[in-house]
């Protein structure tokens, strides 16, 4: 959602896909897929609107984690948004710069993580970010939290709500990911305390943490539109304090955290962890996500000086929380 914290990093047109691998000794894919060249052509020879689009609905079987894994793969050949389903996810693709074949990656999907399949139509200009704002649903935690985004209603029944201009690249915070660490951020304490949001996103973790009563927080990210983004976001939430900047890991050396919250993928928080001991207090709180629960234990067993303190899922997706020891 970064790469020794580059090279794991996973882009789309206009932003990073915080997308946990699975077993990176396991290849995701029964053979590689060709790379696409960067020309465009038109489809089937057709004359194609220049706001057409290809719309692909691809059904996965079991759901996850087949369609996160996938939905990686379009983004990196240039499909632009995606929209969950019950039986997997749709993507889109401006129609002149689609090519089937790139289509071949759904039938590669290993097979032990699923089965795939897909079908595809050209879908004729229209406005495509009403067509969006339609499909997209608010993110609520109970009655402690609604995260929507300005074009739905206010709930006053929520005790907080986060209002969060959507790319929609980097969305509000519907992956269940980010949920639960906005869940775990609910009942910790916020205090004076200084608070690092690496990967940071739309900025919406970093916004909740200060709005908590955190004292001081930073968030980083390795995209400048998602900084940008998280920028405006914090001025709409009256959270302007917030420091946000284009960075990785590496914007930590130096100092010293209460809190460090990463919601990224598994190998990038193994390889930040002497990162994150240099740059905690002692007794600082780590906050991790965009993992798997089957790859909880393998991230603790890399926390060297850090203690366990609890393990919370959704579905597949974990969230990890550790303390600094020493």
């Amino acid at each position: 959602m970064i790469e020794l914290l580059i090279s794991f990093s996973i882009r789309r047109r206009n932003a990073i896909i915080r997308l946990p691998d699975h077993h990176l000794a396991k290849p995701l894919f029964k053979k590689e897929r060709n790379s696409h060249s960067m020309e465009r052509h038109l489809l089937l020879n057709l004359h194609i609107a220049m706001n057409d689009y290809v719309e692909v609905d691809v059904q996965v079987n079991p759901r996850q984690p087949g369609s996160d894994l996938l939905v990686t793969e379009l983004a990196e050949m240039g499909f632009e948004s995606f929209a969950d389903t019950s039986s997997g996810f749709q993507a889109w693709i401006p129609a002149n710069g689609f090519q089937e074949s790139m289509l071949s990656v759904v039938n590669q999907l290993d097979t032990e993580l699923g089965k795939a399949s897909f079908s595809w139509k050209i879908v004729k200009g229209q406005n495509w970010n009403a067509e969006w704002e339609s499909s997209y649903q608010p993110v609520r935690i109970g009655q402690k939290l609604l995260i929507r985004a300005p074009f739905h209603p206010a709930d006053p029944t929520v005790e907080r709500e986060l209002v969060i201009q959507p790319q929609q690249s980097f969305g509000t915070g519907h992956h269940p990911t980010t949920a639960l660490m906005a869940e775990k951020l609910l009942t910790s304490p916020m205090s004076e305390r200084y608070i690092m949001d690496l990967g940071c996103g739309t900025g919406v973790l970093a916004i909740l943490a200060s709005q908590l009563g955190a004292a001081r927080v930073e968030g980083v990210d390795i995209e400048a539109p998602a900084v940008e983004n998280a920028i405006e976001n914090a001025r709409n939430n009256n959270a302007g304090s917030i420091v946000f900047s284009l960075g990785d890991a590496t914007a930590m050396r130096g100092k010293q955290y209460d809190m460090i919250l990463a919601n990224i993928n598994k190998n990038i928080l193994k390889a930040t962890m002497p990162q994150f001991a240099a740059s905690l207090r002692e007794h600082g709180d780590l906050l991790l996500s965009g993992f798997f629960v089957t790859d909880a234990e393998e991230l603790r067993a890399s926390a060297m000086g850090f203690e366990f303190v609890e393990l919370r899922n959704s579905g597949e997706w974990a969230m990890l929380h550790l303390r600094k020891t020493k």
